[in-house]
């Protein structure tokens, strides 16, 4: 019996044997594509940024690796993760010194430098250039599949004015008002904008409510709420979504976001419904998502008969009980529920023509006429009222 038992533990020995191991030798890889495959390019004016290769262990003879563009990968990248980049165009960038080395002793290589002018780059596209590893020669190294290719994102920045108020200033919208207004029954909707408040404190106060945009009681972007929000915390009040007209009579659906803001600091702010649920979004992080029982959003008023001037605004509420101080630029109101990945691409700017887009004000400065332009050509021209300043000289994306 011993030697029938002898003979089954070798064999099954044998079979182990014959099994095929996983390969843990070492490999390179794109520097910084571990958890994520994209990286971020700011061009701004004349720009550069470095690409490496690191190693999974120090090299002991030198390496040479070859980097090489791949845009033939970016199809592939878009459907994998649903978005919509475009390689940027020929003559818009530059790599210099492909050929990179890691040396002995060291486990990351020498750079490769992208370069690109974002005069070259057209507004409101996002663009995306995959670099791959295309050989490696030199100590026995093998391509870590998986970041082989670092998907470099190319975001054109603008320098730009925008519209500063320090307190009893705001911008009506007119065509806006009334049950023929564009924004009475939205079925969908996206709310974008971009502000940098400047008197926020941690106190719970009616007196440091802070307005951004919107319709008091319907759907209004607020910091503090005067009874349990202080003003650092954006508060969105009160999110009425329903079939009745009037925005007491909807289900509401008011959200908190965690985030502590501050003071002189830009941000990116979105409310999302598309019919069924509502998400909220801070620099184009998803924050908050709430199932909804459906309807429409009226942004035309709030308190119909109180005699309150509460159609949409920007910068006051409650009539001009309660006014906005900081900075506000890109504000824009859609008739389509924006995805995350749009946000993202679009917080410089969007094509004024893109479809959906309602009303887009990048609060650049004034017209001849003394308002802000609606800059998809459809008349909502936005109405100054009080002290307003322009600051020069801001940057965005952030």
């Amino acid at each position: 019996m011993k030697k029938y038992i002898l003979f089954t533990t070798a064999l099954l020995l044998a079979l182990v044997s014959c099994k095929k191991e996983p390969d843990y030798s070492d490999a390179v890889f794109m520097t910084g594509t571990l958890s994520s495959s994209s990286v971020k390019f700011l061009v701004d004016g004349e720009s550069s940024m470095g690409l490496t290769v690191s190693s999974s262990a120090k090299a002991t003879e030198q390496v040479k690796i070859q980097l090489a563009p791949a845009p033939d990968l970016l199809d592939a990248y878009n459907t994998a993760n649903n978005r919509s980049f475009q390689v940027p165009p020929a003559g818009s960038y530059s790599i210099e010194g492909s050929e990179v080395t890691i040396e002995p002793g060291k486990a990351i290589s020498t750079q490769a430098v992208i370069v690109s002018n974002s005069d070259n780059l057209a507004d409101g596209v996002a663009y995306c250039l995959p670099v791959t590893i295309e050989s490696v020669d030199g100590d026995g190294l093998g391509i870590l599949e998986s970041s082989r290719t670092a998907y470099v994102q190319f975001t054109k920045v603008n320098t730009t004015s925008v519209a500063q108020m320090a307190g009893n200033a705001w911008f009506d919208v007119p065509s806006f008002a009334g049950e023929s207004s564009p924004v009475w029954a939205l079925k969908q909707l996206t709310l974008e904008v971009c502000v940098r408040p400047s008197q926020l404190t941690s106190e719970v106060n009616e007196r440091y409510i802070n307005p951004i945009l919107g319709s008091h009681e319907s759907l209004l972007l607020r910091f503090g709420d005067g009874s349990n929000v202080p003003s650092n915390k954006l508060n969105f009040a009160k999110v009425s979504i329903g079939s009745d007209y009037h925005p007491d009579n909807k289900p509401h659906y008011e959200t908190n976001f965690d985030e502590t803001f501050e003071n002189d600091v830009w941000y990116h702010i979105a409310v999302v419904y598309d019919g069924s649920r509502v998400k909220f979004y801070l620099n184009g992080n998803l924050e908050v998502d709430k199932e909804t029982t459906g309807g429409e959003i009226n942004l035309a008023m709030s308190y119909g008969g109180h005699g309150w001037d509460d159609t949409f605004a920007i910068g006051r509420s409650y009539g001009s009980h309660w006014t906005y101080k900081g900075c506000v630029a890109e504000c824009r109101v859609w008739t389509k529920a924006r995805t995350q990945s749009e946000l993202q691409d679009g917080v410089a700017y969007v094509d004024p023509a893109s479809d959906g887009l309602l009303a887009y004000w990048r609060f650049n400065g004034l017209q001849d006429d003394g308002t802000v332009k609606d800059e998809t050509g459809h008349g909502h021209d936005a109405v100054p009222s009080g002290n307003i300043t322009w600051l020069e000289g801001q940057k965005f994306p952030f």
